[in-house]
């Protein structure tokens, strides 16, 4: 905080400032002005001929620079450069600049202003930073996070987590088994793709375990509303090509549970990643961590991929009880027919999304997890408001 007049100065701004002199008033002329005056000279007509030089005006008497979030010192826009976050390892942010990689810190303000966030900076973020000054240095301190266009968040205890910012789509990993499938972590995910503006695809891994056909079930139910749906299996070499062409010239993030196979997709679609790769534990069940750090990476094949430590639980984050109905594409035509105005689909007469689903227009698994993730954001605006 601080300013002119006691006015707060807004954070992380460009701003006009007067040149620095660079040498004070010169000093006057011990000369006496008529020195060399030459009597026999038309003093009129040199007067005339001098040339004029109009006082700069008060643009050109300024330059850019960049208001630092926690320092007084302006910092000169000119030494600011734009890169893409590549990964968050601790406090140490890797950022592309299309030239090189630098490792930066984030300006301590900058980092504790978005406090309802687990982190202010997330891979696939455009930020703006301002080099070392030590001559050779590849280090540098971030100064701005720029708008995220495309993003996929989730509610991790009392925060959000930005997962990926800056992508096109969402591609949802679940596996046929080993873990389990579980359809409602997929729905989940779904929402929150639409949430972010992101298109969702949805991969279900393993098929060589699929031995009741539960599967191919999931599958054909959001290929039947219009979602891509990839069937894949790394030891058969299914839908790998399928998912290259999905992942081909967008930025994607990788989302799903522990030990579905995200890497494992990703190294048999893109063999030089040679990511690392773990088992199911044989004690819970459940995936082990084997990517610990989310990180953006180039494709050969043209795009972009953001690989992400698996998940266990997948909280939905800044989505209001009336907007949810908008992220269950099949539910988006049949809402103005419903009878109440503010439906929420649960139990009111007249509802025609309980009318489709009865008829089995709608499917009972999805509505399924409709009722669920609605009955959980109306107990949670319960819970706030009273």
């Amino acid at each position: 905080m601080g300013g002119d007049g006691g006015k707060p100065r807004k954070r992380g701004r460009q701003v006009r400032v007067d040149l620095r002199r660079n040498r004070g008033k010169p000093a006057r002329d011990k000369r006496s002005w008529t020195h060399g005056f030459r009597a026999d000279e038309d003093a009129t007509r040199d007067a005339a001929s001098v040339e004029s030089v109009r006082a700069k005006g008060e643009l050109s008497r300024k330059r850019t620079v960049f208001l630092s979030d926690d320092a007084q010192t302006p910092i000169d826009s000119e030494l600011l450069r734009r890169g893409t976050v590549l990964a968050v390892r601790g406090l140490v942010v890797e950022v592309d600049d299309g030239a090189a990689v630098w490792p930066c810190t984030v300006r301590r303000v900058l980092r504790s202003r978005l406090t309802q966030e687990r982190q202010a900076i997330t891979v696939g973020d455009r930020v703006m930073f301002l080099p070392a000054r030590a001559s050779g240095s590849r280090e540098g301190v971030i100064e701005q996070v720029l708008p995220r266009q495309g993003a996929l968040t989730r509610q991790y205890e009392d925060r959000v987590q930005v997962i990926a910012a800056n992508v096109d789509q969402a591609v949802i990993v679940a596996s046929a088994d080993d873990p389990p499938l579980r359809p409602h972590l997929i729905d989940r995910f779904i929402v929150a793709a639409h949430k972010g503006d992101l298109r969702p695809v949805v991969v279900v891994n393993k098929l060589d375990l699929d031995r009741g056909g539960f599967a191919g079930q999931v599958l054909a139910r959001y290929r039947a509303i219009g979602y891509t749906a990839v069937g894949a299996s790394v030891p058969r070499g299914a839908g790998i090509d399928e998912l290259r062409a999905v992942l081909a010239g967008k930025t994607s993030v990788i989302a799903g549970m522990s030990g579905v196979g995200k890497s494992s997709l990703l190294n048999a679609m893109e063999p030089g990643l040679r990511l690392r790769i773990g088992d199911i534990s044989d004690t819970t069940g459940r995936g082990r961590h084997t990517t610990t750090t989310a990180e953006l990476l180039r494709l050969s094949f043209g795009g972009y991929v953001v690989d992400t430590p698996g998940i266990r639980q997948f909280e939905l984050a800044h989505i209001a009880s009336s907007e949810l109905e908008a992220y269950f594409i099949e539910f988006v035509e049949r809402v103005p027919r419903c009878r109440i105005p503010g439906c929420t689909h649960l139990h009111e007469p007249g509802c025609a999304i309980i009318a489709a689903t009865e008829a089995e227009e709608i499917d009972p698994e999805r509505y399924a997890s409709y009722v669920k993730m609605m009955t959980e954001r109306l107990g949670a605006e319960k819970g706030r408001y009273g």
